[in-house]
């Protein structure tokens, strides 16, 4: 079965990536003032989300993956909390009133086709308030790239019924794109019971590259951040800051 983030990919998922914290969450907060309204855009299971809203920051969400939105329903009930996310796509979605604040982190963006790219910029600019800002995070090209043309078990959890195990193949081509095929197994006792197969493409781009894109679909004031160690010791990424 082919899935986006279904079942068993959300599961896993959660269970390693569940809420932003430490420097990656400060820097997005550090952004925030008050009476903001703020949007994730492909929000997911509300790693982000969630520690914004336990703070009682204005925030909503959307993802086009229904498991990965009900997990975060379910996770923000758990601490008495509502999110307002919705079931919608970033090139289409819409709403009357304008965001203060617009954020994409963990490289999300990266997952976009690039057919897809210039409209969904084009989109988060027309929902941007004009002193707004819009903070996002891409996957930055560079030579570590290891490919991976086998099946190759790369996770493996134990939960209380099931053991999953992740499998994942990797493919470089020369137009930036990481071609990653996903297969996750649900393991009970000795029987695989669900095997859920995801294509995973990442488009990689040159920081000077992703600075002119955002130029030609109408942001400016553009600012490059390096946060160091944001994912924890020794993985930085950067952050675009820009504006309309």
């Amino acid at each position: 079965m082919i899935a986006y983030y279904g079942e068993l990919c959300t599961k896993m998922y959660e269970s390693d990536k569940s809420l932003a914290e430490g420097k990656e969450l400060n820097f997005y907060l550090s952004f925030v003032k008050d009476n903001m309204r703020v949007l994730e855009p492909m929000c997911g299971n509300g790693r982000m989300l969630i520690p914004f809203l336990k703070r009682g920051i204005d925030i909503e969400g959307f993802d086009i993956s229904e498991e990965m939105l009900r997990v975060c329903k379910e996770k923000g009930r758990k601490l008495n909390l509502s999110p307002v996310v919705f079931t919608e796509k970033i090139e289409e979605f819409s709403r009357d009133e304008k965001y203060d604040l617009i954020i994409i982190p963990f490289g999300s963006f990266s997952l976009l086709p690039n057919h897809l790219v210039h409209e969904s910029l084009e989109n988060m600019r027309t929902i941007l308030k004009e002193d707004g800002k819009f903070l996002l995070t891409v996957m930055i090209n560079n030579s570590e790239t290891v490919e991976n043309q086998e099946w190759a078990e790369t996770n493996r959890k134990k939960f209380d019924q099931e053991t999953i195990i992740e499998y994942k193949t990797v493919r470089y081509n020369e137009e930036s794109l990481l071609n990653i095929k996903l297969k996750y197994q649900s393991i009970q006792g000795d029987l695989v019971t669900k095997t859920e197969l995801m294509d995973f493409p990442i488009r990689l781009y040159e920081v000077e590259e992703f600075q002119d894109l955002l130029r030609v679909n109408g942001f400016n004031r553009i600012v490059v951040h390096d946060v160091k160690n944001g994912y924890g010791h020794g993985s930085s990424f950067q952050v675009f800051e820009c504006g309309i």
